[in-house]
């Protein structure tokens, strides 16, 4: 059985990329000349780059981060497939602990970025505390959750723009971008990542905390 071969054309590979992906796979079970196309490099370079604008800024498609993955010698569909499959992990590793810098907030007050300059020093440590503190970290096997010395055991969580945070009841602390670092990036945790601050995500006692100081509160207007 022959198949007519589809012209290859700009306006055909960007029609194709604006399918959703589940879509693109369908149309690449239609036939071989279809399953080409829908596996042309520069079709998946393109959804990599709009789904990776959608996450945390050390994933996005700079020149820079272009010719890096370009060495790896592997396809645009190939990383799409790994960056997925990546994003989706929610252990974190020793080395992403230790060599992120962490956005450090206390519940009681989202609104207040704490210290922007919070480390898990490689020492068993932390740095860079709000308040001078230091005290032993030590991260579980399974990478998915990180005792804080005498405070409550936290969690690791993995964000939907493919950052990590860490909470407890008391704290939440996200991963930093360079722009954070530079001083460009303004808004706190509460504002860029709100679900990670619900009440849902309290024990009861600080629900009622919450709720109290709410109350306390003058009213606007």
């Amino acid at each position: 059985m022959s198949h007519a071969a589809i012209p290859l054309t700009d306006d055909f590979l960007h029609a194709l990329s604006c399918l959703d992906v589940r879509d693109l796979c369908a149309n690449a079970a239609v036939s071989i000349s279809w399953n080409a196309l829908a596996c042309h490099d520069m079709l998946w370079l393109e959804l990599c780059r709009r789904l990776w604008s959608t996450k945390a800024g050390c994933f996005h498609l700079t020149p820079a981060r272009l010719m890096k993955l370009q060495s790896k010698g592997h396809s645009w569909k190939e990383q799409y497939k790994k960056h997925l499959e990546d994003g989706s992990r929610n252990c974190l590793t020793m080395q992403e602990l230790t060599t992120l810098v962490w956005d450090f907030t206390f519940r009681l007050h989202p609104q207040a970025r704490a210290s922007t300059s919070f480390r898990f020093d490689m020492s068993g440590h932390v740095c860079g505390h709000p308040n001078g503190l230091t005290y032993s970290w030590r991260l579980s096997d399974d990478g998915r959750r990180v005792e804080l010395g005498q405070f409550p055991q936290a969690r690791v969580i993995r964000r939907a723009d493919w950052g990590w945070a860490i909470a407890n009841s008391n704290i939440v602390c996200c991963s930093l971008e360079d722009e954070d670092l530079t001083g460009e990036g303004s808004e706190g945790a509460s504002v860029l990542h709100p679900e990670l601050f619900g009440l849902d995500q309290l024990g009861p006692s600080l629900q009622l905390v919450h709720m109290l100081m709410r109350l306390q509160r003058p009213p606007v207007g």
